[in-house]
């Protein structure tokens, strides 16, 4: 990626996964710390939705918005995302994750006495497992089938509408169905895995919650990645077997 046609492109393609991912984690990060007393789940899953529709919307076209590592390594598979582009992406999403969360730990930092403390004590808006780590003490095997499953749904949505989000005009119909799949998945996921599944998300708040989280880290970046690869191949042999069939 570089000349004079390439590097602007690149910096809008890195500042986009940036800027989108921090949105993304930011809100959801920022509902659940600050105002997750009064939002509840309900109000939760809507606004981490609503938040990933906007990015859609107004950042699809320049990158795929996709700020999500699960989601780009899925596209990937899916042979819908070039490999050389990965790496840039997840380093992208990784730097606009921690920003995210580091903007909420500032302001609650800055907030009564005790916040912070409280808040990495919950978990910081952390995935985890187990009686200490769930938020309703749902064990490792219940969160390892709620993120493959809703990770794997989330990559097969964006696989089959992702061309659309970087279309003029069309754009605001890709990010209402990924919204919409995202607000359903945190419904359900919330209370067994904390809804996680996006590995840049999960190592910001780990990061900034303690080593308990850390700990638990592996788990929120192994089973979105292998959901994200099962959507991938499940989709690649239905374009395959939709080709042969167009074909015969």
């Amino acid at each position: 990626m570089t000349g004079s046609h390439t590097e602007p492109r690149f910096a809008a393609v890195v500042g986009a996964e940036t800027l989108g991912t921090f949105v993304v984690t930011a809100v959801f990060v920022g509902s659940s710390v600050i105002g997750g007393a009064v939002l509840g789940t309900m109000g939760l899953a809507v606004a981490t939705g609503f938040a990933l529709l906007a990015v859609v919307a107004t950042l699809g076209r320049v990158s795929g918005a996709h700020v999500n590592p699960a989601v780009t390594v899925g596209l990937a598979v899916a042979g819908r995302f070039p490999w050389r582009d990965v790496s840039t992406y997840l380093i992208a999403q990784l730097v606009g994750a921690t920003l995210g969360a580091g903007l909420v730990l500032a302001v609650v930092a800055d907030g009564p006495p005790g916040a912070l403390q409280e808040a990495q004590r919950a978990g910081f808006a952390s995935g985890g497992f187990g009686y200490e780590g769930s938020p309703d003490g749902y064990g490792l095997v219940a969160v390892a089938l709620v993120e493959t499953l809703a990770t794997a749904l989330l990559v097969a949505v964006y696989c089959s509408v992702a061309p659309r989000a970087a279309r003029p005009g069309a754009s605001g119909v890709a990010a209402s169905v990924i919204g919409a799949t995202l607000v359903a998945m945190t419904l359900v996921a919330l209370p067994v895995s904390n809804a996680s599944f996006n590995p840049a998300r999960s190592f910001a708040t780990a990061l900034f919650a303690g080593p308990d989280r850390i700990s638990q880290l592996w788990a929120f970046v192994l089973f979105p990645l292998v959901g994200a690869i099962i959507a991938a191949l499940a989709v690649r042999l239905a374009s395959r077997s939709r080709s042969e069939v167009e074909a015969g």
